[in-house]
C-alpha cells in the first residue's frame, strides 16, 4: 500500500564544539527529523518516525510500527540498544506518537484534501514512421494537483521499463499539472498494455488498457471501409461514364 508522508515537526539541535583558540571549523552537529506517515483510506494507521543524524550521517531511526529504535551505524546501534531498554524513552515515544501524529493527522488531511485535484487519464496509440512493426502508446494525465505523480506501464501484467520515455511535469495556467509518458513497442496478436497512474488524490490507481486484438479489429474495419469506399467510387465513376457514353447515342438524345 502506498504511503504518504506529512512533515509535522522539524527540530534541529546543533551542538558545536570548536577550538576557539585555533578557530577551526571542526566540531559536532546533530539534528533530528520528526515526521508522520499516513496510509490512504486508513487514517488511524499513522506511523511515527524519528530520523537521527550525527555529522550528516544517518545513525538511527525510531519507528512506531516496529516500536523501537534501529541503529544504522556502529555508534547508532549502541545508542539504539540503550534507548530500547530505557522505559522512560519508550513511554515518551508513545506520547509523542499520539500528540504529534494522531492528534494532528486529521487537520493535515483536511487541509490537503481542499487543495488536491484528480488527474484525468487518456491512453492513445500513435503510429510511428520509423518502423512498420513499432507503435507508440501515449498515456497522458491532465489537470492534477499536487505535482507528484507516478505513471507505470505493464505488458500482459508485467511491468515494462524499456522503451519508456516521459515528459517533464508541465504546469498549466490554473496551477494544475500535466504529464505524458510514452511506450514504444511491437504489438503481438493478443497483447494487453496497461497504463497505471498513481496520485495522492486517488483512492485507487487509475488504469487504462489497450488491447492489440481490438486494435487489429478496428484497423481491419477501417481498411475494409476504405476499400469499400474506393470500390464504390470506381463503380460510380464507371456508371457515370457509361451513362454519358450512352447519352451520346442519337437514339438516347431523341428519347430525351
Amino acid at each position: 500500500m502506498k504511503r504518504f508522508t506529512y512533515l509535522l515537526c522539524l527540530c534541529v539541535f546543533p551542538s558545536s564544539v570548536v577550538d576557539s583558540a585555533e578557530g577551526d571549523a571542526d566540531g559536532f552537529f546533530m539534528h533530528v527529523n520528526f515526521w508522520c506517515a499516513v496510509y490512504p483510506g486508513e487514517q488511524r494507521q499513522v506511523e511515527y518516525l524519528i530520523d537521527w543524524y550525527f555529522n550528516k550521517e544517518f545513525t538511527m531511526q525510531y519507528n512506531s510500527t516496529v516500536g523501537n529504535w534501529t541503529g544504522l551505524t556502529p555508534a547508532g546501534t549502541i545508542t539504539a540498544s540503550l534507548l530500547n531498554e530505557d522505559q522512560h524513552d519508550v513511554l515518551q515515544r508513545k506520547v509523542e506518537w499520539q500528540l504529534i501524529c494522531v492528534d494532528n493527522v486529521q487537520l493535515v488531511l483536511n487541509a490537503t484534501e481542499e487543495n488536491i485535484a484528480e488527474p484525468s487519464v487518456s491512453l492513445q496509440l500513435v503510429e510511428t514512421t520509423s518502423s512498420r512493426e513499432d507503435n507508440m502508446l501515449v498515456c497522458s494525465a491532465y489537470d492534477f494537483y499536487p505535482q507528484n505523480i507516478r505513471v507505470t506501464w505493464y505488458l500482459n501484467g508485467q511491468e515494462v521499463t524499456s522503451g519508456v520515455t516521459s515528459s517533464d511535469v508541465l504546469t498549466n495556467d490554473d496551477w494544475t499539472y500535466q504529464v505524458h509518458s510514452y511506450l514504444e513497442f511491437t504489438p503481438g496478436r493478443h497483447d494487453t498494455v496497461t497504463c497505471m497512474v498513481e496520485h495522492v488524490s486517488l483512492k485507487e490507481p487509475r488504469i487504462q488498457n489497450w488491447e492489440s486484438s481490438l486494435y487489429e479489429s478496428e484497423r481491419s474495419s477501417v481498411i475494409g471501409g476504405v476499400f469499400a469506399l474506393v470500390f464504390g467510387a470506381m463503380f460510380l465513376s464507371f456508371g457515370l461514364f457509361h451513362y454519358r457514353r450512352k447519352c451520346c447515342d442519337p437514339q438516347c438524345s431523341n428519347a430525351l
